[in-house]
């Protein structure tokens, strides 16, 4: 009996483990990629436009500030705001939608291999009947973590006070 405790305690043991390692380190820097690309889409159309700007971020601070409620975002693109004023509204809008968008083609990137993942494993389980699935399930669960954080962001990112969409109202009107 206590050969069989330790077995299936160490079970335990490595999947909590696993589950530390990825809510605290993996799904953060995830994160910060998304938030990359998020602000990298800003870039892109203010580049285009000849607007100056800039991307800062802190890799140091990634993971705390990922658990930090109060925080608003993980990177910041720094832009000449006399010059994105000076757009039409239109360009603007290009401008703030940027981001969003980026983040819609990371859901919809996530989602399709969280698909493609859970075909895979369907086929191993009913027609291979390999039972050993445990890299298949850890990648199952980082891809819906970061699935889950990012719609989050995304939703955060659209109705929140300094969210691209809110911000874009604001401009508008000047």
């Amino acid at each position: 009996m206590g050969e069989t405790f330790r077995k299936e305690a160490w079970k335990v043991g490595k999947v909590a483990i696993f589950l530390i390692i990825t809510i605290f380190l993996v799904l953060p820097y995830l994160i910060q990629v998304s938030t990359f690309f998020h602000e990298r889409g800003h870039q892109k159309v203010l580049t285009k436009y000849g607007i100056k700007n800039s991307y800062q971020f802190n890799l140091l601070e990634t993971i705390p500030n990922f658990f930090n409620p109060k925080q608003d975002k993980l990177g910041v693109t720094r832009f000449d705001l006399q010059g994105y004023k000076a757009l039409d509204k239109y360009k603007r809008t290009e401008t703030n939608i940027a981001g969003i968008i980026s983040d819609l083609r990371f859901l919809f990137l996530i989602g399709f291999y969280l698909a493609l993942i859970n075909i895979y494993l369907f086929y191993k389980v009913r027609f291979k009947k390999q039972h050993n699935l445990g890299w298949i399930l850890a990648i199952n669960w980082i891809l819906f973590m970061w699935l889950l954080a990012l719609v989050q962001i995304t939703v955060a990112n659209i109705t929140y006070a300094s969210g691209d969409v809110y911000q874009l109202v604001r401009f508008l009107r000047i």
